[in-house]
């Protein structure tokens, strides 16, 4: 019981950017499960969200959703780790060891579970739960990679911009090959 505390005070504390939470969270080499936990509580929220969005309200497809979304970020999660690992360490020189800075990476994303409020069966609802699901984040994002890679704000913010491209870059690669 103490541990499910625990892990949602930091998902409260992160989701408020709070610096001493994430770099907590660097140190605490115990909080690596919790960390993978909050990333497909995220995932599943917009995968549920974003599956009564499109229209699909029964249960097997609100499950699917969940499932879908629980798979996509902890791959999109990897491979923003690592992405961020790669620029911050190397082009930015921050300090951090992989794990600790996959934690308060991963419970950055604690304010996804805004994302459930898109199954609210208005369009607008949706779309502004999305958004400011998104951008919550990404703030949430910078300040995780400020605190755990020991970087200034600028550095920081750099750092998730160039990440970001890489990414929609990687997308827009993948996704000409299948067109």
């Amino acid at each position: 019981m103490n541990r499910r505390w625990t892990m949602l005070g930091r998902m409260v504390k992160s989701a408020r950017f709070d610096r001493d939470t994430f770099l907590d969270l660097k140190e605490d080499s115990s909080a690596t499960r919790q960390a993978l936990i909050v990333v497909v509580l995220a995932g599943a929220s917009f995968g549920v969200g974003f599956a009564s969005s499109i229209g699909y309200r029964g249960v097997v497809a609100l499950l699917l959703g969940a499932a879908f979304g629980a798979i996509f970020s902890i791959a999109l999660g990897f491979i923003w780790l690592s992405l961020t690992f790669l620029v911050g360490t190397r082009l930015f020189h921050g300090t951090s060891h992989y794990w600790s800075l996959a934690r308060p990476i991963f419970f950055a994303t604690s304010p996804g579970l805004v994302f459930l409020i898109m199954l609210i069966p208005v369009s607008t609802v949706s779309d502004i739960a999305r958004a400011v699901g998104v951008a919550w984040i990404a703030i949430s994002t910078v300040f995780a990679i400020r605190a755990a890679l020991g970087l200034d704000s600028q550095r920081s913010l750099l750092t998730f911009i160039l990440v970001t491209l890489i990414v929609l870059i990687g997308y827009g690669l993948v996704s000409s090959l299948y067109p």
